[in-house]
C-alpha cells in the first residue's frame, strides 16, 4: 500500500489524528482518527514496512497472533484507503 505524502499523524492523550499538511490542507478538509493500534500500523506504512514486516512487529509489540496481525493490516488498509490517505 502506498501512502499519500503531506499527511502528518499526531498523537495527544487518547487520540491519534492524521491530519493533512502541506498542498492538502486545501483540500482535505478532514482529519482521521486512529486507535493505537492503526496509528502504530501506519506509522510503520509511513517508514515503506510490508505487511509481513508490521504483523512480525505487532507480535512482538502486542499479545496477537500474526494472523491476526494481518487482519488488523487490512482492515487498517482499507480505512486509510477508504479515508483518501492511500492508494
Amino acid at each position: 500500500m502506498k501512502l499519500k505524502q503531506d499527511f502528518v499523524l499526531r498523537k495527544m492523550p487518547g487520540m491519534n489524528l492524521v491530519i493533512p499538511a502541506g498542498d492538502n490542507i486545501k483540500t482535505f478538509k478532514n482529519a482521521l482518527v486512529l486507535n493505537d493500534t492503526a496509528a502504530f500500523i501506519y506509522e510503520r506504512l509511513q517508514q515503506g514496512l510490508g505487511a509481513d514486516e508490521i504483523a512480525e512487529q505487532m507480535t512482538q509489540k502486542y499479545d496477537v497472533t500474526k494472523e491476526k496481525a494481518v487482519e488488523d493490516i487490512a482492515r487498517t488498509e482499507d480505512l486509510l484507503a477508504e479515508g483518501g490517505l492511500a492508494e
